[in-house]
């Protein structure tokens, strides 16, 4: 279940940088499955890194979806623009290093597999380590709970208040040993 559909600011702008350090030049032309994983791939760890630094900025009380949100649009569009200079810049350096090695120039159908093949394996990536995340808190919960109510679960029933006094005072031999080793 989805409880947040609209993006934080600092999860786009993290991703915005991921995608455009994925599109620097690089000395090799890559493949758009090659692309797709690196991008996916990075973009996923943007998005970690970027809930992890939520998570301390939250505790000293700075929120910034709460001072920046309502700039999400002018963001979206800044990084919109950011990632199409890197593309256009990434597709002339790939075209560059293609006709150098003899090898056809990259087109728009480059870009549209390397694309959704980013937001799939990011996609895939994210929903893995939710489920994860979900798994390690499910036992962790049931850790705690056993642990609240093994002592209760382990009590003997007593029928007989009378009983709980035998409960308290040690056994026989316990304090028979007790008493030889003060002696």
């Amino acid at each position: 279940m989805l409880t947040r559909l609209r993006p934080r600011v600092g999860t786009v702008v993290a991703v915005t940088l991921a995608t455009v350090f994925t599109l620097m030049p690089a000395v090799l032309p890559r493949t758009s499955a090659t692309q797709a994983v690196v991008t996916g791939a990075l973009a996923m760890t943007a998005i970690g890194i970027a809930g992890l630094i939520r998570i301390p900025l939250g505790r000293r009380g700075i929120d910034v979806e709460a001072r920046y949100g309502h700039h999400l649009v002018p963001v979206l569009l800044v990084c919109g623009f950011a990632i199409t200079a890197a593309t256009v810049n990434a597709t002339h350096w790939q075209n560059g290093l293609r006709a150098a090695m003899g090898s056809a120039p990259i087109g728009p159908e480059y870009w549209l597999r390397a694309a959704l093949g980013a937001a799939l394996s990011a996609g895939l990536l994210v929903g893995l380590l939710r489920g994860v995340r979900w798994v390690v808190r499910r036992i962790g919960r049931a850790i705690r709970t056993r642990r609240r109510i093994a002592p209760v679960a382990n009590a003997p029933l007593l029928d007989n208040p009378a009983d709980a006094a035998s409960l308290i005072q040690p056994a026989p031999k316990a304090a028979a040993a007790a008493a030889e080793r003060s002696s």
